[in-house]
């Protein structure tokens, strides 16, 4: 009722000053009709902080996992159920996020059973993003700004590392399980590749015997092939802030992720056990398994990834057999800090531990002839960072010595691979 009344008394100010400054061609009274106009237009206004219930707010992601460099396409539909009015709409987008198309501001007269929509397109990096709400706004005349309110409309977002398509990288722990696979396991059996000769036994496949040697010897051997079964591979990713230092504009520790999860996809897809560690400020455990439900627990894991202060692989010392089965195989993803750490991984190496490096060369990334200083730091370094990869290497550590510059499955192939090792 107060409201009611004082609107009565600004509308009949209102009318009175415009009547006697027509009627006395006055300029001055008619500018003092202004604020008391103002006050009516926004109590006539619509309340909008209290019609929030009023505006129903739907927002559609075409999808909630996109792999990176793969765009977001969001509709975001807002529909008045209550009296009219002129809406403004803008929707909150967070940091790191951004508009690649479309528009996510509008400003429209609504009337009830409307509705306004917005299409746009977000490009988004690594790691999980949530869209909070929309800011909705309610105009008066002249478009002033009356009314303020805040949609609550939460989405979220997971945006999963790149995952390269890798060639056959051929593992040799020492160390595999019962089941068939495709990892040579060195023992004797049913297989693909010629492993040895040994006697012929009752109930031994006849096609099996090698006539050669018995039109020479007289005596009946059967060839044996080398058996392939699964093994336990174990991806380990550095995410300690002193290695993965960021030499230029480009982040090193996301060619890292990216190096890890094409690992891991790769030996899953291989039907072997795996699991991932990512060693930031705590161990990150992902613990082994198999198949489609482990590829999307690790790609989880990889996506909220993030670097933190360790000193030095210290606690890989100390981690228990149940999560680095014995004698299996460890893929380290690491750009390495010091000796250190190569002091860490050779332990690790007596243990009976197969170890696959992959060495990110951040170097690479970086320009040259900025400053001559700058140079000789740089070539300083990189000697430092060849002798760590040589005295690995000298160890029994296959090293990929990762150029940047290049894709990942490039320099797989060509220090993993079949072909690679033939060539060198």
């Amino acid at each position: 009722m107060l409201r009611r009344g004082k609107l009565t008394v600004a509308a009949g100010l209102t009318l009175a000053l415009v009547l006697a400054g027509i009627s006395l061609r006055s300029g001055g009274i008619l500018a003092l009709a202004i604020p008391f106009l103002m006050y009516t237009g926004v109590q006539l206004a619509p309340d909008l902080s209290r019609r929030g219930r009023d505006l129903l707010v739907t927002r559609r992601i075409e999808r909630d996992r996109v792999e990176e460099g793969v765009p977001l396409h969001v509709t975001l539909n807002v529909e008045n159920r209550g009296r009219p009015l002129l809406l403004g709409l803008a929707e909150r987008i967070p940091a790191g996020l951004t508009v690649s198309n479309g528009e996510t501001t509008a400003l429209r007269p609504l009337r009830n059973g409307e509705k306004v929509t917005l299409d746009y397109t977000l490009a988004a990096p690594r790691g999980e993003h949530v869209l909070p709400g929309t800011t909705a706004l309610a105009f008066g005349p002249l478009l002033i700004r009356e009314a303020e309110s805040f949609l609550p409309r939460e989405s979220r977002v997971l945006v999963l590392p790149h995952a390269e398509r890798l060639e056959k990288i051929e593992i040799r722990p020492r160390k595999t399980r019962v089941y068939s696979g495709s990892v040579r396991a060195n023992v004797g059996g049913v297989g693909t590749d010629f492993f040895g000769c040994r006697d012929y036994a009752p109930g031994d496949d006849v096609r099996r015997i090698n006539w050669r040697v018995y039109a020479r010897r007289d005596t009946l051997v059967v060839n044996e092939h080398e058996q392939e079964r699964i093994a336990d591979v174990s991806v380990i990713l550095d995410a300690r802030e002193r290695a993965n230092l960021r030499l230029s504009q480009a982040d090193p520790f996301a060619y890292s992720v990216r190096a890890a999860a094409s690992l891991a996809i790769h030996f899953l897809e291989e039907g072997n056990r795996v699991g991932l560690l990512i060693y930031g400020d705590c161990l990150n455990w992902t613990y082994p398994a198999y198949g489609r439900v482990q590829r999307e627990r690790i790609l989880d894991a990889l996506a909220s990834a993030r670097t933190a202060d360790k000193v030095v692989f210290e606690d890989l010392r100390y981690i228990p057999t149940r999560l680095f089965p014995s004698r299996s195989q460890l893929v380290v993803v690491s750009p390495l800090g010091d000796q250190d750490d190569v002091e860490v991984l050779g332990t690790l190496r007596a243990r009976g531990y197969q170890i696959i490096l992959v060495a990110p060369d951040g170097f690479s990334l970086e320009r040259t002839g900025e400053s001559p200083e700058r140079d000789l730091a740089r070539r300083i370094l990189r000697l430092k960072r060849a002798l760590l990869l040589s005295t690995l290497a000298e160890i029994g550590v296959q090293v990929v010595d990762w150029n940047l510059t290049q894709p990942f499955a490039r320099a797989a192939a060509r220090f993993l691979g079949r072909r690679g090792r033939r060539g060198r």
